[in-house]
């Protein structure tokens, strides 16, 4: 399965999930667009290395980055996950499927529909 696949299954179920009070957001990554989308998304402030999800509530934030089964971090979200780690903003997971993404709110505590049940 893509990591396109993946990530947009992941939204899916944490837009599914979450309760009002939190909400889902992901990023342009421009390393998995062609060329003509890399260019039309080359505006100030695309960041290399920023991971793919974060999920907002209340006053804090998670990170998730979406790989495939063999994917790894590049060496951009490496630095960006070391400069999180040193300003303390984690937490932050590697997701590749919907089972890990439950089991990081979980962990997170993050409130959602199936732990309030």
């Amino acid at each position: 399965m893509k990591e396109a696949d993946i990530q947009r299954a992941i939204v899916n179920y944490l837009r599914s999930v979450l309760l009002p009070t939190h909400r889902v957001v992901a990023f342009p990554n421009a390393s998995r667009r062609t060329a003509t989308g890399r260019a039309a998304n080359a505006v100030p402030g695309l960041t290399p290395g920023v991971f793919d999800l974060i999920i907002f509530g209340g006053s804090r934030c998670w990170w998730m980055e979406v790989k495939t089964q063999k994917g790894r971090l590049s060496h951009a979200q490496e630095e960006w996950r070391d400069w999180l780690l040193t300003m303390g903003l984690i937490p932050f997971a590697v997701v590749r499927s919907i089972d890990d993404a439950r089991t990081a709110i979980n962990a997170w505590g993050i409130p959602n529909r199936e732990s309030v049940r």
